[in-house]
């Protein structure tokens, strides 16, 4: 037992202190003066864990010179205080009732303090059943049935006395050392008072694994605990995420095809030695699981009955429903049905790219020399964002229309810097699920498998922001659903955080390459049934302004969780989906999210730093816009930079100097120099500009190594480079290179995307080694605001010279990014850190704020505290992902061994998508018959771009699915379908 003589700290109570940690023997905190002993007996000794609405902390009694739990419960608004309090003093009444049940923590006292409600209950020792599964593996049968005769008692005396737990999972459900029994746990006030619905849980998306359906609707009943308890029991018994085990697109319970795999440390999925449940307890698990309330057990002593009845039992129903489904088949299908035919196997058609340079997006097929689409039915995207932090799952499901099998290859975007940590592939009742390996591993594996006639698939990095799928030996008539996961940092810009989704991989001008493909214009819109999307914000507080730039939304707000969906419409927007909502806490704030595996504690900090800075006086500025006139600008996007630019040039000061230089295929200047901001120079720029077209290739390069011969700026002067373009080029790390080498010292890059699908990747990455910023303009939109931004941020940023130095016992994290950026106004500083050794400590972020004053900051990392938040593993993901960028920026001119090794290693141990590993997912038995043929399509382009002559690409856009083409589609299955005389081998 841990008592006064024995705990290392004292933590204070105030929910909203700094620093909160203490010596153990201390009176007030020395950060707030606050009491750390609560009525004189209580001492907190560390945070268990936190909600939106309070937070649990372990104490110990200095009367009773023991351990117990504190659940304190932060003040209400005004107008709720009084239902709060009368709420708080009936559910103390129900927790003291629930806890004369001996598997139930009882409740020890609840008072008062400050304005802040207070629950102590009985602290239990023991280990839950997370940490239980963690440590020893998946349980067995025996297990199940012993947990389920542990817990079903407890809910029934819970139900009895009109109670819904509504959060019953591995966590809340602890073995008790003493006795080996297990305890139902977490039996919180704040569930009963505010937690009418799943989105004002404080862990929503952890939760949310295990809720009933009719619990995220609000309307939890006795049964929503039962369900939740069975969600349990599978989890245990495979050690999958219940996520995993539930198929959306069936709307079934897949359980089953995991009890002979298991994930292991590292992530991947192997098979392992089969876990066997009988069909009776099989059946009462389905029946607890049923998504129907009508169909699921209503009550605890209904699962009991049927637990404590004979096996034999339910075998004799299993039995009778097997050999009455056998009948029907036989009935169905003949005689036949019982005999094995003489199998005949269907060589596949292939579709390949025939090189790297000309690999297009979509899935086709080629049959009898013709040319068919092989249809993208449908994109589903669902994303999870917690705090600054976004968990997102894309679901594309495809159809093999045609007689023979087929090889597929298609391409798609992502967001440059999402860490893609997970793939797998469906076909009817099948998962087959991906695991990395180093690339040419990875190929080498699915060209055996393709030759072997096996269904497998390929996912390949070709860009920070272009992935690859390749299918192989998809049978006749089969749909395929492809489901790819991913975790993301929020971008935070202009008070507002940001959630971009690529919709359209549009084409890439490659200067070293020889133009093969040939351009059609895509439709600005695509059909609003094959797209749907679903954003679902638990921000920690209440949120506001939640507006698209990009595309018709509709969203329900319900206390501190929204949900946003794509507006029902025959047609949407063919172009980027963009999103962004502001905090209604508008103060400054940092955020530490924590993630604990056996690799170390991970951590992601995030900080809007609180500065108080002296505009500086107006300091002359030297200033070289460079804009692309190339034909990938032609339309919209052209017209909005020519706006920009008549806008920056009557924005310039008096001081000022400016040129302007063009570029597509050849580069032109308005001048030699930067001329004076006179009205002569000013008029004949704005005539310059009133006269540019789009037209030709892009050849940005060219351009980037014309501004880049501008020397540094002199002593009181700022010199800067604006880029205006879409960063559709092939040779986008070779420009970012050319930045990084030759920019001179004290200069800096500001570069603007202008277009609906713009390269993110080049724009953000030019901008942040050119140490300026970037921004994404969407043709159509108000240009003002854009332009007073600039010129606000160019005068200077508001913190330089910014170190973060680690305070705490053990070895110092290993940070990234190691640099730290300069920050302008409203910027956050993120950063992400690995501690292998887990201990705590403290963040000390030090700088220069604008004015000379010394900025101070730190931040505490409690690796206990967040352990089990609801993004967990997604921290550990995004530090592998930021050492992976951070050495990537190091190889942008030349690769080396040391860092291609270092990346390798990196995507290995955390699962991840990069340029030197893949996923690849194989099928165990073999399906079709190998052979081979090749085929590309022409290339289209998103909307607001005009195709120009002599173009060269190399990525193209992903194509848009037309109603007409979807006809001819299903008029040639239907057709093949009736002719189909063969048989594939199963």
């Amino acid at each position: 037992m841990q008592t006064k003589s024995s705990i290392a700290l004292s933590h204070c109570f105030n929910p909203t202190c700094k620093q909160p940690e203490n010596s153990p023997s201390a009176t007030h905190c020395q950060a707030c003066e606050t009491p750390l002993l609560l009525l004189d007996r209580y001492r907190a000794i560390r945070l268990i864990g936190q909600g939106g609405f309070g937070r649990t902390l372990l104490v110990t009694d200095e009367v009773e010179d023991s351990r117990c739990v504190v659940k304190q419960f932060y003040p209400q608004s005004q107008s709720n205080s009084e239902k709060a309090a009368e709420l708080f003093r009936l559910e103390a009444q129900r927790l003291e009732t629930l806890g004369q049940h001996s598997q139930i923590p009882k409740l020890l006292s609840h008072f008062e303090v400050a304005g802040n409600q207070y629950l102590v209950q009985e602290w239990i020792d023991g280990r839950n059943l997370a940490q239980e599964l963690t440590e020893v593996g998946a349980f067995n049968e025996t297990q199940i049935r012993h947990l389920l005769q542990d817990i079903l008692p407890i809910l029934k005396f819970v139900h009895d006395h009109q109670v819904i737990h509504r959060d019953i999972k591995p966590e809340n459900i602890v073995r008790r050392t003493s006795d080996r029994k297990l305890v139902l746990v977490d039996f919180g006030a704040a569930k009963y008072t505010t937690e009418t619905t799943l989105g004002k849980t404080g862990t929503m998306i952890g939760s949310a694994a295990y809720t009933a359906p009719e619990q995220v609707r609000g309307k939890a009943i006795y049964a929503s605990d039962l369900y939740s308890l069975g969600v349990t029991c599978i989890h245990l018994l495979t050690q999958m995420s219940p996520f995993e085990l539930f198929d959306s697109g069936e709307n079934k319970w897949v359980w089953r095809h995991y009890l002979n795999k298991e994930r292991t440390r590292d992530g991947f999925i192997k098979p392992k030695r089969k876990t066997v449940v009988s069909p009776w307890l099989g059946t009462i698990l389905d029946k607890m699981l049923e998504s129907g309330t009508t169909k699921r057990y209503t009550n605890a002593e209904s699962v009991l009955k049927d637990l404590k009845s004979k096996p034999r039992r339910f075998k004799k129903r299993y039995v009778v429903a097997t050999i009455t489904g056998v009948v029907a088949i036989a009935a169905f299908g003949g005689l036949r049905t019982f005999v094995s035919p003489v199998v005949q196997q269907v060589s596949p058609d292939i579709i390949t790219p025939t090189s790297s340079e000309s690999t297009v997006a979509g899935l086709y097929s080629t049959k009898s020399g013709e040319q068919h689409s092989f249809p993208l039915q449908h994109t589903e995207v669902m994303a999870r964002v917690t705090g600054n932090v976004s968990r997102v799952e894309v679901t594309q499901t495809f159809t093999n229309p045609f007689k023979t099998p087929i090889e597929a290859v298609y391409m798609f975007p992502l967001p440059d810097e999402a860490a893609v940590d997970d793939m797998e592939i469906r076909v009817g009742d099948r998962i087959i699920r991906g695991v990395i390996k180093k690339r040419q591993e990875a190929k080498q594996l699915y060209e055996t498998a393709k030759q072997e006639g096996k269904t497998a698939g390929l996912l390949e990095q070709e860009r920070d922001n272009v992935f690859t799928q390749s299918l192989a030996n998809i049978r006749p008539g089969e749909k395929i659903d492809v489901k790819i996961r991913y975790t993301e940092s929020l971008k935070f810009e202009k008070g507002s955080y940001e959630f971009a989704f690529p919709m359209v991989v549009a084409p890439r001008y490659n200067p070293l390459a020889d133009a093969k493909d040939t351009l059609k214009s895509a439709p600005a819109t695509r059909p609003g049934q094959n797209i749907g999307m679903t954003i679902e914000i638990d921000a920690g507080v209440p949120i506001k302004g939640v507006r698209s730039t990009t595309h018709q939304i509709q969203s329900q707000q319900d206390g501190r969780s929204t949900r946003i969906q794509l507006q029902n419409e025959n047609t949407i927007p063919n172009k980027d989906f963009v999103l962004q909502y502001q905090v209604s806490d508008t103060k400054a704030q940092s955020t530490t999210l924590t993630d604990v595996d056996q690799r170390g504690g991970h951590f992601a900090t995030y900080l809007i730093p609180a500065v108080n800075y002296q505009q500086s006086e107006i300091v002359p500025k030297d200033i070289v816009f460079l804009i692309d006139t190339s034909g990938s600008q032609g339309g919209e996007p052209i017209q909005a930079s020519k706006e920009l630019m008549r806008r920056f040039i009557k924005g310039l000061n008096p001081d000022d100097t400016f040129t302007i230089i063009d570029f597509a295929s050849t580069t032109q200047k308005l001048s030699d120099k930067p001329l004076t901001n006179t009205p002569e120079n000013r008029k004949r720029a704005i005539d310059y500009i009133n006269k540019i077209d789009a037209n030709g290739g892009s050849e940005l390069f060219n351009g980037i190594q014309e501004v880049l011969k501008f020397p540094a700026a002199p002593e009181g002067r700022l010199r800067s480079v604006v880029l205006l373009t879409d960063g559709l080029v092939g040779d986008d790390e070779r420009v970012i290179a050319e930045v990084q080498k030759n920019l001179k010292p004290g200069n800096r890059l500001y570069s603007f995307g202008v277009g609906d699908s713009v390269n993110r990747f080049l724009i953000d990455r030019v901008a942040e080694l050119g140490r300026g910023t970037s921004q994404i303009v969407i043709p159509g939109e108000p240009s003002d605001k854009v332009v007073e931004q600039f010129f606000q941020q160019i005068n200077n940023p508001v913190l330089t010279n910014i170190e973060v130095s680690w305070e705490g016992t053990g070895e110092a994290p290993e940070m990234y990014p190691q640099k730290i950026p300069d920050l302008f106004a409203n910027q956050p500083i993120v950063l992400f850190g690995k501690k292998r050794d887990r201990t705590d400590g403290t963040l000390k972020i030090t700088g220069t704020v604008a004015g000379g004053a010394r900025f101070e900051k730190r931040v505490p990392v409690d690796f206990a505290q967040n352990s089990t938040n609801s993004l967990s593993g997604g921290i550990a993901q995004l530090w592998g992902r930021s050492r992976i960028k951070e050495l990537s920026n190091q190889m942008f001119a030349k690769e080396t061994d040391a860092g291609v090794k270092a990346i390798t290693e990196t995507a290995l141990d955390y699962r991840l998508m990069s340029k030197y590993t893949s996923f690849v997912a194989i099928s165990q038995t073999q399906r079709v018959e190998p052979n081979s043929s090749q085929k590309v399509d022409p290339v289209e382009l998103p909307p607001n771009m005009q195709p120009a002559n002599g173009t060269q690409t190399e990525e193209v856009p992903e194509p848009a699915e037309i109603a007409g083409s979807l006809v001819a589609i299903a008029l040639l299955w239907w057709r093949f379908g009736r002719r189909r005389a063969k048989v594939v081998k199963p």
